[in-house]
Protein backbone atom coordinates (compact mmCIF):
# COMPACT_ATOMS: atom_id res chain seq x y z
CA UNK A 1 0.00 0.00 0.00
CA UNK A 2 2.85 2.32 0.86
CA UNK A 3 4.42 1.70 -2.54
CA UNK A 4 1.20 2.56 -4.34
CA UNK A 5 0.92 5.82 -2.39
CA UNK A 6 4.56 6.66 -3.18
CA UNK A 7 3.97 6.14 -6.92
CA UNK A 8 0.85 8.29 -6.79
CA UNK A 9 2.65 11.28 -5.30
CA UNK A 10 4.52 12.31 -8.51
CA UNK A 11 1.31 11.98 -10.51
CA UNK A 12 -0.54 14.18 -8.02
CA UNK A 13 2.29 16.69 -8.05
CA UNK A 14 2.18 16.93 -11.85
CA UNK A 15 -1.61 17.26 -11.76
CA UNK A 16 -1.23 20.35 -9.57
CA UNK A 17 2.04 21.86 -10.80
CA UNK A 18 1.31 21.78 -14.55
CA UNK A 19 -1.88 23.90 -14.37
CA UNK A 20 -0.21 26.30 -11.93
CA UNK A 21 2.77 26.68 -14.27
CA UNK A 22 0.45 27.27 -17.23
CA UNK A 23 -1.48 29.88 -15.24
CA UNK A 24 1.75 31.66 -14.29
CA UNK A 25 2.82 31.69 -17.94
CA UNK A 26 -0.54 33.12 -19.07
CA UNK A 27 -0.38 35.80 -16.35
CA UNK A 28 3.15 36.77 -17.43
CA UNK A 29 2.11 37.05 -21.09
CA UNK A 30 -0.92 39.14 -20.16
CA UNK A 31 1.28 41.42 -18.07
CA UNK A 32 3.59 41.85 -21.09
CA UNK A 33 0.66 43.11 -23.16
CA UNK A 34 -0.57 39.93 -24.85
CA UNK A 35 -4.31 40.51 -24.47
CA UNK A 36 -5.05 37.15 -26.09
CA UNK A 37 -3.26 35.24 -23.31
CA UNK A 38 -5.46 32.56 -21.74
CA UNK A 39 -4.78 29.72 -19.32
CA UNK A 40 -5.69 26.13 -20.13
CA UNK A 41 -8.59 25.01 -17.95
CA UNK A 42 -7.65 21.71 -16.21
CA UNK A 43 -10.18 18.98 -15.51
CA UNK A 44 -9.10 18.97 -11.90
CA UNK A 45 -8.57 19.81 -9.09
CA UNK A 46 -11.73 21.93 -8.88
CA UNK A 47 -9.93 24.82 -7.20
CA UNK A 48 -7.45 25.15 -10.08
CA UNK A 49 -10.21 24.84 -12.65
CA UNK A 50 -12.18 27.68 -11.05
CA UNK A 51 -9.02 29.77 -10.78
CA UNK A 52 -8.17 29.29 -14.46
CA UNK A 53 -11.72 30.12 -15.54
CA UNK A 54 -11.71 33.24 -13.37
CA UNK A 55 -8.36 34.33 -14.85
CA UNK A 56 -9.62 33.82 -18.39
CA UNK A 57 -12.78 35.78 -17.67
CA UNK A 58 -10.77 38.67 -16.24
CA UNK A 59 -8.36 38.61 -19.20
CA UNK A 60 -11.29 38.70 -21.64
CA UNK A 61 -12.86 41.67 -19.88
CA UNK A 62 -9.52 43.48 -19.80
CA UNK A 63 -8.99 42.85 -23.51
CA UNK A 64 -12.48 44.10 -24.31
CA UNK A 65 -11.93 47.24 -22.25
CA UNK A 66 -8.58 48.03 -23.86
CA UNK A 67 -9.94 47.49 -27.38
CA UNK A 68 -12.93 49.67 -26.56
CA UNK A 69 -10.65 52.46 -25.37
CA UNK A 70 -8.47 52.17 -28.48
CA UNK A 71 -11.54 52.42 -30.70
CA UNK A 72 -12.80 55.35 -28.66
CA UNK A 73 -9.55 57.29 -29.07
CA UNK A 74 -9.40 56.54 -32.79
CA UNK A 75 -13.02 57.60 -33.33
CA UNK A 76 -12.66 60.73 -31.23
CA UNK A 77 -9.51 61.90 -33.01
CA UNK A 78 -11.13 61.30 -36.41
CA UNK A 79 -14.38 63.07 -35.54
CA UNK A 80 -12.69 66.07 -33.90
CA UNK A 81 -10.30 66.65 -36.80
CA UNK A 82 -12.89 67.96 -39.29
CA UNK A 83 -14.58 70.62 -37.09
CA UNK A 84 -11.17 71.74 -35.81
CA UNK A 85 -9.91 72.23 -39.36
CA UNK A 86 -13.08 74.12 -40.30
CA UNK A 87 -12.74 76.35 -37.25
CA UNK A 88 -9.06 77.03 -38.00
CA UNK A 89 -9.85 78.06 -41.58
CA UNK A 90 -12.63 80.42 -40.48
CA UNK A 91 -10.42 82.01 -37.85
CA UNK A 92 -7.61 82.46 -40.39
CA UNK A 93 -10.03 84.28 -42.71
CA UNK A 94 -11.13 86.55 -39.87
CA UNK A 95 -7.50 87.18 -38.91
CA UNK A 96 -6.61 88.07 -42.51
CA UNK A 97 -9.49 90.54 -42.74
CA UNK A 98 -8.55 92.15 -39.43
CA UNK A 99 -4.87 92.50 -40.37
CA UNK A 100 -5.77 93.94 -43.78
CA UNK A 101 -8.14 96.45 -42.24
CA UNK A 102 -11.15 94.97 -44.01
CA UNK A 103 -14.53 94.87 -42.28
CA UNK A 104 -15.12 91.60 -40.47
CA UNK A 105 -17.89 89.60 -42.15
CA UNK A 106 -20.62 88.80 -39.66
CA UNK A 107 -21.34 85.55 -41.51
CA UNK A 108 -17.74 84.40 -40.93
CA UNK A 109 -18.05 85.19 -37.22
CA UNK A 110 -21.31 83.25 -36.96
CA UNK A 111 -19.75 80.38 -38.90
CA UNK A 112 -16.84 80.22 -36.46
CA UNK A 113 -19.23 80.29 -33.50
CA UNK A 114 -21.27 77.50 -35.10
CA UNK A 115 -18.15 75.34 -35.35
CA UNK A 116 -17.36 76.06 -31.69
CA UNK A 117 -20.86 74.96 -30.70
CA UNK A 118 -20.51 71.85 -32.84
CA UNK A 119 -17.22 71.01 -31.13
CA UNK A 120 -18.78 71.59 -27.74
CA UNK A 121 -21.63 69.18 -28.49
CA UNK A 122 -19.20 66.60 -29.79
CA UNK A 123 -16.92 66.83 -26.74
CA UNK A 124 -19.91 66.66 -24.40
CA UNK A 125 -21.10 63.55 -26.22
CA UNK A 126 -17.66 61.92 -26.06
CA UNK A 127 -17.40 62.58 -22.32
CA UNK A 128 -20.89 61.20 -21.73
CA UNK A 129 -20.02 58.08 -23.75
CA UNK A 130 -16.79 57.58 -21.78
CA UNK A 131 -18.66 57.87 -18.47
CA UNK A 132 -21.32 55.43 -19.67
CA UNK A 133 -18.75 52.81 -20.68
CA UNK A 134 -16.63 53.16 -17.55
CA UNK A 135 -19.54 52.93 -15.12
CA UNK A 136 -19.60 54.72 -11.78
CA UNK A 137 -21.85 54.55 -8.75
CA UNK A 138 -23.48 51.30 -7.66
CA UNK A 139 -26.97 50.59 -9.07
CA UNK A 140 -29.92 51.09 -6.71
CA UNK A 141 -33.64 50.25 -6.85
CA UNK A 142 -35.70 53.10 -8.31
CA UNK A 143 -39.43 53.53 -8.92
CA UNK A 144 -39.70 53.39 -12.71
CA UNK A 145 -42.97 55.34 -12.82
CA UNK A 146 -41.27 58.28 -11.09
CA UNK A 147 -38.27 58.21 -13.43
CA UNK A 148 -40.38 57.99 -16.60
CA UNK A 149 -42.92 60.52 -15.32
CA UNK A 150 -40.17 63.03 -14.55
CA UNK A 151 -38.59 62.76 -18.00
CA UNK A 152 -41.95 62.89 -19.82
CA UNK A 153 -42.84 66.07 -17.91
CA UNK A 154 -39.45 67.56 -18.77
CA UNK A 155 -39.96 66.96 -22.52
CA UNK A 156 -43.67 67.79 -22.72
CA UNK A 157 -43.21 71.51 -23.50
CA UNK A 158 -40.68 70.85 -26.27
CA UNK A 159 -42.92 68.15 -27.73
CA UNK A 160 -45.89 70.52 -27.70
CA UNK A 161 -43.88 73.00 -29.79
CA UNK A 162 -43.53 70.24 -32.41
CA UNK A 163 -47.26 69.39 -32.11
CA UNK A 164 -46.32 65.98 -30.68
CA UNK A 165 -47.98 64.39 -27.66
CA UNK A 166 -45.61 62.65 -25.23
CA UNK A 167 -46.86 60.36 -22.47
CA UNK A 168 -45.81 57.60 -20.10
CA UNK A 169 -47.79 54.55 -18.95
CA UNK A 170 -45.93 52.69 -16.18
CA UNK A 171 -47.54 50.51 -13.49
CA UNK A 172 -47.16 51.88 -9.96
CA UNK A 173 -44.59 50.12 -7.80
CA UNK A 174 -42.53 48.76 -10.71
CA UNK A 175 -38.86 49.05 -9.69
CA UNK A 176 -35.64 48.75 -11.67
CA UNK A 177 -32.03 48.48 -10.47
CA UNK A 178 -30.00 51.20 -12.22
CA UNK A 179 -27.28 53.73 -11.53
CA UNK A 180 -28.81 57.01 -10.30
CA UNK A 181 -29.07 59.42 -13.23
CA UNK A 182 -28.18 56.84 -15.89
CA UNK A 183 -31.71 55.86 -16.89
CA UNK A 184 -32.77 59.52 -16.94
CA UNK A 185 -29.96 60.32 -19.37
CA UNK A 186 -30.81 57.33 -21.56
CA UNK A 187 -34.48 58.37 -21.66
CA UNK A 188 -33.53 61.95 -22.52
CA UNK A 189 -31.64 60.73 -25.58
CA UNK A 190 -34.45 58.42 -26.67
CA UNK A 191 -37.21 60.98 -26.16
CA UNK A 192 -35.21 63.67 -27.95
CA UNK A 193 -34.72 61.38 -30.96
CA UNK A 194 -38.35 60.25 -30.96
CA UNK A 195 -39.79 63.76 -30.77
CA UNK A 196 -37.43 64.97 -33.49
CA UNK A 197 -38.66 62.37 -36.02
CA UNK A 198 -42.33 62.28 -34.95
CA UNK A 199 -44.63 63.98 -37.51
CA UNK A 200 -46.93 66.75 -36.22
CA UNK A 201 -50.12 65.41 -34.72
CA UNK A 202 -48.59 62.09 -33.66
CA UNK A 203 -47.54 60.69 -30.28
CA UNK A 204 -44.47 59.42 -28.46
CA UNK A 205 -45.29 56.96 -25.70
CA UNK A 206 -43.26 55.27 -22.96
CA UNK A 207 -44.62 52.01 -21.57
CA UNK A 208 -43.28 49.42 -19.14
CA UNK A 209 -44.12 45.94 -17.91
CA UNK A 210 -42.56 43.25 -15.72
CA UNK A 211 -40.70 40.46 -17.52
CA UNK A 212 -39.61 37.11 -16.17
CA UNK A 213 -37.20 36.28 -14.78
CA UNK A 214 -36.27 39.42 -12.85
CA UNK A 215 -36.40 41.97 -15.66
CA UNK A 216 -38.50 44.95 -16.69
CA UNK A 217 -39.24 45.93 -20.30
CA UNK A 218 -39.33 49.69 -20.94
CA UNK A 219 -40.26 50.91 -24.43
CA UNK A 220 -40.18 54.31 -26.13
CA UNK A 221 -42.26 54.37 -29.29
CA UNK A 222 -42.71 57.02 -31.96
CA UNK A 223 -44.79 57.23 -35.14
CA UNK A 224 -42.03 58.54 -37.35
CA UNK A 225 -40.61 57.13 -40.59
CA UNK A 226 -38.74 54.33 -38.83
CA UNK A 227 -35.50 52.78 -40.12
CA UNK A 228 -34.60 50.30 -42.82
CA UNK A 229 -33.13 46.96 -41.62
CA UNK A 230 -29.61 48.01 -42.60
CA UNK A 231 -30.03 51.23 -40.62
CA UNK A 232 -31.23 49.35 -37.54
CA UNK A 233 -28.04 47.28 -37.66
CA UNK A 234 -25.89 50.42 -37.43
CA UNK A 235 -28.07 52.61 -35.23
CA UNK A 236 -25.97 52.11 -32.07
CA UNK A 237 -22.59 52.63 -33.80
CA UNK A 238 -20.59 55.61 -32.62
CA UNK A 239 -20.91 58.67 -34.86
CA UNK A 240 -23.27 56.94 -37.28
CA UNK A 241 -26.13 59.10 -38.51
CA UNK A 242 -28.77 58.15 -41.09
CA UNK A 243 -28.94 60.02 -44.38
CA UNK A 244 -31.01 63.16 -44.06
CA UNK A 245 -30.48 63.54 -40.31
CA UNK A 246 -30.26 67.07 -38.94
CA UNK A 247 -26.77 68.55 -39.01
CA UNK A 248 -26.76 69.40 -35.31
CA UNK A 249 -26.49 65.81 -34.09
CA UNK A 250 -23.23 64.12 -33.14
CA UNK A 251 -24.23 60.51 -33.84
CA UNK A 252 -23.46 59.57 -30.22
CA UNK A 253 -26.93 59.60 -28.65
CA UNK A 254 -27.81 55.93 -29.14
CA UNK A 255 -24.24 54.81 -28.38
CA UNK A 256 -24.55 56.62 -25.05
CA UNK A 257 -27.91 54.94 -24.40
CA UNK A 258 -26.41 51.51 -25.04
CA UNK A 259 -23.41 52.23 -22.82
CA UNK A 260 -25.58 53.42 -19.94
CA UNK A 261 -28.04 50.51 -20.15
CA UNK A 262 -25.41 47.79 -20.55
CA UNK A 263 -23.33 49.19 -17.69
CA UNK A 264 -26.28 48.38 -15.41
CA UNK A 265 -26.67 44.85 -16.76
CA UNK A 266 -29.48 45.61 -19.21
CA UNK A 267 -29.90 45.48 -22.97
CA UNK A 268 -31.37 47.84 -25.55
CA UNK A 269 -32.45 47.37 -29.14
CA UNK A 270 -34.49 49.11 -31.83
CA UNK A 271 -37.30 47.42 -33.73
CA UNK A 272 -39.86 48.50 -36.28
CA UNK A 273 -43.10 49.30 -34.44
CA UNK A 274 -46.36 47.71 -35.48
CA UNK A 275 -48.24 50.18 -37.65
CA UNK A 276 -45.14 52.26 -38.43
CA UNK A 277 -42.53 54.13 -36.48
CA UNK A 278 -39.75 52.91 -34.25
CA UNK A 279 -39.68 51.29 -30.83
CA UNK A 280 -36.70 51.35 -28.48
CA UNK A 281 -36.81 48.39 -26.08
CA UNK A 282 -34.84 48.56 -22.85
CA UNK A 283 -34.64 45.38 -20.77
CA UNK A 284 -33.59 46.42 -17.29
CA UNK A 285 -32.88 44.47 -14.12
CA UNK A 286 -35.84 44.49 -11.75
CA UNK A 287 -35.32 46.32 -8.46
Amino acid sequence: MTGVQTCALPILARTVSAPVSDLEDAARRLGDGDLAARAAVPRGPDELRVLAESFNGTAARLGSLVESQRAFVADASHQLRTPLQALRLRLEILEGDALAGRPVDAADVEGALAEVRRLSRLVDGLLALARAEQGGAAPVALDLSEVVGGRVDAWRAFAAEQDVDVSGVVPAGLEVRVTPGALEQALDNLLSNAIEVAPPGTAVCCTASAEEPGHVLLTVRDEGPGMAPEQLERAFDRFWRPAGATRGGSGLGLAIVRGLVEADGGTVDLVAADGGGLEARLRLRAG
